[in-house]
């Protein structure tokens, strides 16, 4: 499909690590125990060559930085919580995510993906 970099959420890994196959080079973060929620980042084995590190906050923040020019790039994916969760870990994945884009320089793009749905019920014909 000639894409460089996919973002996969629920992945349902368990841990975080990173490895290179023939082709790609895989990233996730996972749940230390369960299978639940994960994040994965999958780069072509062009894009290392630019890529500055990776971090694996916890099985719903994942993200990579690129080296690029004018401006370096920040990747981030995020799996978050919906109302159906306990209000703890709403408040621990925002003050995660919060902390993540502290981290991100303020002169680098920043691009990002939410897996997310906003509100308690449907509408009929209404999404996000």
């Amino acid at each position: 499909m000639d894409i460089d970099i996919l973002g996969i959420s629920k992945m349902k890994w368990i841990g975080s690590r990173h490895f290179r196959s023939a082709n790609n080079t895989v990233m996730y973060s996972g749940h230390n125990t369960h299978r639940k929620n994960g994040m994965g980042k999958i780069i072509t084995n062009q894009v290392p060559k630019s890529l500055i590190g990776y971090k694996a906050v916890n099985d719903r923040i994942i993200y990579i930085a690129l080296k690029a020019h004018p401006v370096n790039i920040t990747c981030v994916q995020v799996y978050a919580p919906t109302t159906s969760v306990e209000t703890t870990d709403i408040e621990d994945f925002y003050r995660n995510l919060h902390v993540a884009l502290n981290k991100t320089p303020r002169k680098d793009v920043l691009m990002g993906y939410g897996n997310v749905k906003i509100g308690k019920g449907e509408e009929p014909g209404t999404v996000g």
